[in-house]
């Protein structure tokens, strides 16, 4: 008897974290996907020259699939169609690690300058870091419409003969259309860092 109980009691938690979802985590998404992401385009591209806007509006972490993170851009085209200036903005929430049934709601913003390689194909790639020289390179690839993936890779540049340099073999990371849904693992939300 007790332990029906319990499954039911179970059941209440599951209810109100996917009533929390719905109720807090969603407006949190729809808004971060609304906010006005900063301006800023190439240095390559002159005042006057007509811009094309391309949305890439959802994207989630396809590589930890159990991850509440997700990513939205705004991107604009240059007249030649050869470069895009896009701005993320980027929303997950966390575990607390004081109260593990609450999550911590933390956005991100960020830009990319991106050059085309094919059509709908685009790549980003970023100077050398650190003592190992590490690149990150972030490629977009438009499947129509909605079903756009970006993919997030980092390769050593320099020292790669040292074990420390040797040792950095990060898996590249995917965000993707696909499995936006996610389950909630905590009851509650509270903010957490408002720009990371």
């Amino acid at each position: 008897m007790q332990r029906a109980g319990r499954s039911a009691d179970n059941a209440d938690v599951r209810s109100q974290a996917r009533r929390c979802w719905v109720v807090r985590v969603m407006p949190a998404i729809a808004l971060v996907a609304s906010w006005p992401l900063p301006t800023g385009a190439s240095q390559s591209q002159s005042t006057d020259a007509p811009l094309r806007r391309v949305i890439i509006p959802y994207l989630a972490n396809a590589t930890k699939r159990g991850d509440l993170d997700f990513t939205a851009a705004e991107c604009d085209i240059v007249s030649n169609g050869e470069e895009m200036a896009c701005r993320f903005r980027q929303v997950f929430l966390t575990p607390s690690s004081v109260d593990p049934t609450t999550c911590m709601i933390t956005t991100n913003g960020y830009q990319r300058i991106f050059r085309r390689e094919a059509s709908g194909r685009w790549v980003s790639r970023g100077s050398p870091e650190g003592d190992c020289g590490l690149v990150e390179t972030t490629t977009l690839e438009d499947g129509g419409g909605t079903r756009w993936t970006m993919t997030i890779r980092t390769a050593v540049a320099r020292r790669t003969d040292e074990p420390k340099c040797r040792a950095v073999t990060p898996e590249p990371e995917v965000y993707d259309w696909l499995n936006l849904k996610r389950a909630l693992p905590c009851a509650t939300v509270q903010p957490g860092a408002i720009e990371r």
